[in-house]
């Protein structure tokens, strides 16, 4: 399946992305100021002249300017198409549930090849498919019972009844 829109949930994506550019500049801003220091401090540097030291500053700056860019762009890039396979996921997740609290067990769950969250995928999809069948099965054990009711056979449909959603444990059962 095909990447139709990378931003399914802006705000959320914006923030992560805002937070990882923070994070580059504080640890470049370290860095620049770590590696000026050692570089200004190194032995002989004392033997140059202001104005050659000044040019080396410079250049130094100018460069390390342009390798943090390069370096912030690319990640800043490559973290959309990350942040794309964790939030899109989640922002499926997040319809596939809400279809489920209104009662609708038809839909299905599908991921991507390169998504991290297939394994959370799958066991929705087994949670659903067992609901669904549960479900399916229930109704078709209630269809039976109200016919031994209406046959009369009221210890019938009392067995029949005791068998309906015993699959779903609740926290009285499990203890």
């Amino acid at each position: 399946m095909l990447r139709k829109k990378y931003f399914v949930k802006p705000k959320t994506q914006w923030k992560y992305i805002l937070i990882l550019a923070g994070v580059i500049l504080v640890f470049g801003a370290l860095c620049y100021y770590a590696f000026l220091n050692t570089l200004v401090s190194a032995p002989g540097m004392e033997q140059l002249s202001a104005g050659t030291v000044k040019n080396f500053k410079r250049a130094y700056a100018s460069g390390f300017f342009w390798i943090v860019l390069i370096f912030a762009g690319f990640v800043l890039i490559q973290s959309v198409f990350y942040f794309h396979r964790i939030i899109g996921p989640i922002y499926f997740f997040e319809l596939v549930m809400k279809k489920l609290a209104d009662g609708n067990f038809g839909v299905r769950m599908h991921w991507r090849r390169n998504d991290e969250t297939v394994e959370l995928a799958v066991l929705i999809e087994k949670v659903i498919k067992n609901t669904r069948a549960s479900v399916i099965s229930d109704r078709a054990k209630i269809a039976e019972a109200i016919k031994a009711i209406d046959n009369v056979e009221e210890e019938k449909a009392k067995e029949i009844l005791k068998t309906v959603t015993q699959w779903c444990k609740t926290e009285e059962e499990m203890k």
